[in-house]
């Protein structure tokens, strides 16, 4: 019979015995391009499926079924043969057995370990992270700079935590549940405790389980390892009731890592448009109990409610990169004027060799997202680099290669730098 009708006759796909016969498992009998399927090889298929019932590795299998052919056993031979291989492969599953239960009590005492500590977490109410009155001049209208008045607010550990301020030309700025909105950025309602907490451990999952399901280990650890630099590059120590402000924060990868290195009377300001992200990442933050200040914006990068020249440390973390997907101006440049004239940058930057078609990117960056042209805008801007370092681009083929656009190409570039006089011109 032809592999088709051989394959349906055992219930197995055409792949499979394919498989098998360039294993030398099954050996049909060739006529020109057909193969031609007889009593042996339905023998030799029932005697495979039997021995991987029973455990053995296919490999195993060859070295069995050779001993059949080979050595042309009797009934008799065979079967002292086999209750040879068998008795061994039985040794070898009940050590197997014994070592997956060890595996499972080992696994049974870490998850009753786990859960043990998770109830002690559930028991342990963290501080909610509310914007501190000491901090309260550091903010604006984002619409006229004007000062910013309270009208309401609900007071919690010297901290606002739910309130409206108010300029003098009645732009307001909202705080709920610890996070700054913008007008344009305020939600529709107010959030239910419960409702909302079960929410973002939904989406908490749900973002985990898709990250590390759909995100390649290659771009993973080259993720990890711009963090490795990061940590070695900021001198925290110098660091002195300053104010840091991060970026596009998103799900808190930089922030997450480094918010234990900053010095007590640090001011860490997170900013991001997508209040589910910001929200989701104030809940961890909370539970880690940060040792400096940390405040939540939810705002455009250009209507970042923050006085003019008042920020210390600038972290733009992919920010930039991504703000170029859809605008054409420099996301530094527009946000420059919060930055004191001894500011410091630290960037971390996905560098594109091709945009997509559709990409606002500003002129400069027209023949891709590179580095010397970033260089070139950063330095305009009147910063002096303290260090820098590339990662290893993705080369064609690589297993990058599809993962921002398709034939896209993508590196990483890290950069510190301090503001001294801007360049002429």
């Amino acid at each position: 019979m032809k592999i088709g009708q051989f394959a349906v006759q055992n219930e197995t796909s055409i792949d499979t015995i394919r498989h098998y016969m360039s294993l030398g498992l099954i050996i049909p009998e060739k006529h020109k391009t057909q193969f031609d399927f007889d009593d042996n090889c339905t023998y030799d298929f029932k005697e495979i499926t039997i021995l991987k019932k029973i455990g053995f590795t296919l490999s195993e299998i060859q070295q069995l079924m050779l001993y059949r052919r080979i050595g042309k056993l009797t009934g008799y031979d065979r079967r002292i043969t086999y209750t040879s291989f068998f008795e061994k492969k039985k040794a070898q599953i009940e050590s197997e057995i014994i070592k997956l239960n060890e595996m499972k009590l080992n696994l049974d005492a870490a998850l009753i370990e786990m859960n043990h500590e998770l109830e002690l977490d559930k028991s342990i109410i963290p501080e909610t992270l509310g914007i501190p009155f000491k901090s309260l001049d550091l903010f604006c209208c984002p619409e006229c700079q004007g000062t910013l008045n309270i009208l309401d607010g609900k007071i919690q550990n010297d901290q606002l935590i739910n309130a409206v301020l108010e300029c003098d030309l009645h732009h307001q700025v909202v705080i709920i549940d610890g996070v700054i909105y913008h007008q344009d950025s305020v939600p529709g309602t107010y959030f239910d405790e419960d409702e909302d907490e079960v929410n973002l451990h939904r989406y908490s999952e749900s973002y985990i389980d898709e990250y590390i399901n759909t995100t390649h280990i290659d771009y993973l650890q080259k993720l990890y390892s711009g963090l490795e630099w990061s940590s070695r590059h900021l001198d925290f120590e110098s660091m002195s009731d300053e104010i840091v402000l991060e970026l596009g924060s998103g799900h808190g990868y930089f922030m997450r890592h480094m918010i234990d290195r900053f010095p007590k009377n640090v001011t860490y300001i997170a900013v991001d448009h997508d209040a589910i992200k910001l929200r989701w990442l104030k809940k961890i933050i909370e539970r880690s109990k940060p040792n400096c200040k940390v405040v939540f914006i939810c705002s455009d990068f250009t209507k970042i409610p923050i006085k003019p020249i008042s920020v210390d440390w600038l972290l733009d973390i992919s920010g930039s990169s991504n703000f170029a997907f859809d605008h054409q101006e420099f996301l530094l440049d527009k946000i420059d004027g919060l930055t004191k004239e001894d500011a410091h940058l630290h960037g971390y930057y996905i560098i594109f060799k091709n945009f997509a078609s559709t990409s606002k990117i500003p002129l400069e960056f027209r023949d891709g997202f590179k580095i010397q042209p970033l260089k070139k805008f950063i330095k305009k801007l009147g910063y002096k680099c303290i260090s820098e370092f590339e990662t290893e681009p993705v080369e064609k083929g690589g297993p990058l290669e599809d993962y921002f656009v398709e034939g896209e190409h993508v590196c990483s570039f890290l950069y510190t730098g301090i503001k001294g006089q801007k360049p002429l011109g």
